[in-house]
């Protein structure tokens, strides 16, 4: 079991992280750079247990406490791992993608497109980096490119 310092050592070495303290000489750790309002990655650091709970809105819900889970019996690569995860997760947005997120389509003449999430919508972009058409939803840019013979 990792001591409360060892466990501040390991959030302290995310610089996107910011720590803020909380009552009881606990420590909260934000992430600001989050897509979505959600920004407490770690909550609740004890200085005299060690205990924390790191954000794991990615499982499911009975696996968590209110999208959290206790990290006191984690090792380090563990609790690296949950971090790095609660970050990623943060970073999608509500529609569950990340912002610049792309695919590639290409048709039988393999001709190619990019279909790029931007800006809460959906951008299909040329070779040349031109804009063909933006959709509110991935099923209506999906739709448009299969129309066009694209997969």
């Amino acid at each position: 079991m990792l001591s409360f310092e060892e466990k501040k050592a390991i959030f302290d070495e995310f610089e996107e992280l910011t720590c803020q303290p909380v009552s009881m000489n606990r420590l909260n750790y934000h992430y600001e750079g989050s897509a979505v309002p959600k920004t407490t990655v770690v909550k609740f650091l004890h200085p005299k247990s060690g205990n924390a709970f790191v954000y794991a809105g990615y499982l499911a819900p009975e696996k968590t406490k209110d999208g959290y889970v206790s990290v006191i019996e984690l090792n380090r690569e563990e609790l690296i791992e949950y971090v790095r995860n609660a970050i990623e997760f943060l970073n999608l947005t509500e529609d569950g993608y990340a912002e610049g997120y792309e695919e590639e389509w290409s048709d039988a003449h393999d001709d190619r497109l990019y279909l790029r999430y931007q800006n809460y919508m959906w951008v299909v972009v040329m070779q040349s980096g031109g804009i063909e058409a933006v959709f509110k939803t991935k099923e209506q840019a999906e739709a448009y490119l299969m129309d066009e013979g694209f997969n």
